[in-house]
């Protein structure tokens, strides 16, 4: 996609196509209370999150330890990295080592600077502090312990992760890369795109995670003008999107129909899901003024494991109900 071949314009109605949304994701971590209020705020719906288990705040917070020094010495400019690489654990307890690796052209040469260990009984602790002249040890060691501790009450890019692009969905979008975030979004659906760049405006500004390194949180949207050219390349956006929709579902539909599962709010859910392709089809259809017919079969056929997931959980609602 070429953004030079999107054009922006200062109004909406005829003439629009929608909106092209573009937003960046980062290391995020937010205080699950904090993001529960920013989302009924909007209005979006969000379900916390259960709380982190230990080992995971552990590993995350190690894996946030991260920082690159420059310095200017005697013998040159040396550049070095600092950050937490796995240990040798033992039963009950996980190992990681803080470590300083000096960069050099020929080979890289690491220093280990602390251990920083968790089990269920002691919780985290660090130990074996080593004295370096450039870094401190005992404030990365201290870091690792603040993170651990906010871990276990925040959100952390994944469930971010997962957030945002529930809403984007919610916007019937179609993907424009592969990779990326860059989604268009028809008319009828871009006027929420006010509160989803408020929503990670507010997201971002309640980051608990300092790092020099990061890049903030962003999202950003322009118009795309109705004329053949752009109608022509939202109907590939819109094929190439649902084509990944449409082999997620078939697989998802097969596995829950072949191991038989028990639970009819999950099997209704995904029928409900594969049955807003056809809507999202009709409504690209409206916006591009053109038939979307080239996924009929996958389409119908896709249908048919929705009509086999409905009758399967109705057939569990009468069984639970006698």
């Amino acid at each position: 996609m070429e953004l030079n071949n999107l054009v922006a314009i200062t109004g909406d109605g005829e003439g629009i196509l929608g909106k092209v949304l573009y937003y960046s994701l980062s290391s995020i971590l937010v205080n699950r209370e904090r993001l529960a209020e920013i989302c009924e705020e909007l209005s979006f719906p969000y379900s916390p999150s259960r709380r982190a288990g230990l080992g995971d705040a552990f590993r995350n917070a190690t894996g946030d330890i991260y920082d690159r020094k420059t310095i200017k010495g005697v013998f040159g400019t040396e550049t070095f990295k600092i950050y937490c690489r796995d240990n040798k654990s033992e039963k009950g307890i996980t190992s990681r080592e803080l470590v300083k690796e000096t960069l050099d052209a020929n080979t890289n040469t690491y220093k280990k600077l602390a251990n920083i260990t968790y089990s269920k009984s002691d919780g985290i602790s660090f130990g074996d502090l080593v004295y370096d002249t450039h870094v401190d040890p005992l404030e990365y060691c201290n870091e690792a312990v603040r993170l651990f501790e906010l871990y276990q009450v925040s959100a952390g890019r994944k469930q971010i992760e997962t957030l945002l692009q529930n809403f984007v969905d919610s916007l019937n979008s179609a993907k424009l890369l592969s990779h990326g975030k860059m989604f268009f979004v028809p008319r009828e659906h871009m006027y929420r795109l006010d509160d989803f760049e408020l929503l990670v405006q507010q997201i971002e500004e309640a980051n608990q995670l300092q790092n020099a390194f990061r890049y903030p949180l962003d999202a950003n949207s322009m118009y795309v003008v109705d004329d053949a050219k752009q109608r022509e390349k939202m109907a590939a956006a819109f094929y190439n999107s649902v084509k990944r929709e449409i082999a997620e579902y078939t697989e998802r539909a097969n596995h829950f129909i072949q191991s038989e599962s028990q639970s009819p709010a999950i099997l209704e859910r995904w029928a409900l899901k594969i049955q807003g392709l056809s809507v999202k089809k009709r409504e690209y259809e409206a916006v591009l003024q053109r038939e979307l017919s080239d996924l009929d079969n996958e389409l119908t056929s896709l249908g048919y494991l929705a009509d086999e997931l409905s009758i399967r959980a109705r057939g569990l609602h009468l069984r639970r109900a006698a």
